[in-house]
């Protein structure tokens, strides 16, 4: 049995999440966008450790400044000229500041996707939505699975073609890009086929027959109400203050001064975020003072 956050139940974890996806991509507010890399990232170290990290800096950071520099540079709006480049565009405070926060969004929302993939599992997945719309559950299982499956399925082909010289790494410019073609023409291959075994092996054990039971049971605890309960409620005051929120950067930059609403609603969205880290930090106190 799963302990701490992976042990939260299906529909607290989707409600959660469905949430702050809502929030983190809809919100231009630099505050709430702050609260939502933070959380996110403390949360995916906590899941993943050192793989959180080596992929934050690998991965998420570098293209938080591409999407930054990007805008910073090629978006021609704001009032607020930094420097002009040589072809006579002026860069921006506005587009900069624009490019910053969009980049910390999508930072979060990845961030976010990491910590969902640790938590809701296949078994998760079908357990929620197996009777309801058992195809629906059956697609988004693979789904989840299909980003690992595809990583390791493209190393062990990689290494496989290493050993007789036809990798993307061995020849000249025009062999590595035909050796690359021909890697990925097998890993789709081997994905399809994969994807179509899995679903002839679901079939053949009765999946989406009326009647079937689930393997798996999931206890539905006291966190697992008082999490999608916080969230609600987090949720709903971020949209009923919204205009305490409100966040603008072209032409200029204009963000909505300091409230008490304002301040209740980053309250609410930060305890809804921090909640699952506490919760496991918790959970593993609990266990390791009782054994």
């Amino acid at each position: 049995m799963k302990t701490g956050v992976r042990g939260i139940h299906p529909a607290a974890a989707f409600v959660f999440f469905s949430l702050v996806f809502v929030v983190t991509l809809l919100t231009w507010n630099p505050v709430l966008c702050a609260v939502s890399i933070g959380c996110a990232l403390a949360l995916d170290i906590r899941l993943r450790g050192k793989r959180a990290v080596l992929s934050f800096f690998s991965f998420v950071l570098p293209a938080c400044v591409l999407i930054t520099l990007f805008n910073m540079l090629f978006a021609h709006y704001g009032v607020t000229v930094l420097f002009t480049l040589r072809n006579g565009n002026n860069v921006t405070l506005e587009a900069f500041a624009c490019g910053l926060v969009y980049a910390v969004r999508t930072a979060s929302t990845v961030l976010w996707l990491f910590s969902f993939n640790e938590i809701m599992t296949q078994d998760k997945v079908v357990f929620l939505f197996g009777k309801v719309a058992p195809r629906l559950a059956l697609v988004l299982s693979m789904a989840l699975r299909f980003i690992p499956l595809f990583f390791e399925s493209a190393q062990e082909i990689e290494k496989a073609r290493r050993g007789i010289g036809i990798d993307s790494k061995s020849g000249s410019v025009f062999e590595r890009f035909k050796n690359s073609l021909h890697c990925f023409s097998i890993l789709v291959t081997r994905s399809l086929e994969h994807a179509v075994d899995t679903a002839a092996s679901m079939s053949a054990r009765g999946y989406a027959l009326k009647g079937r039971t689930n393997c798996m049971t999931y206890p539905f605890r006291a966190f697992d109400a008082v999490l999608p309960a916080v969230s609600v409620v987090a949720v709903l005051c971020v949209f009923a203050f919204s205009k305490s929120l409100y966040a603008e950067y072209n032409p200029v930059i204009s963000i909505a001064p300091f409230s008490a609403k304002g301040a209740l609603c980053c309250v609410l969205f930060f305890s809804m975020c921090i909640l699952p880290l506490i919760f496991d930090v918790w959970e593993e106190k609990l266990w390791s003072t009782s054994g």
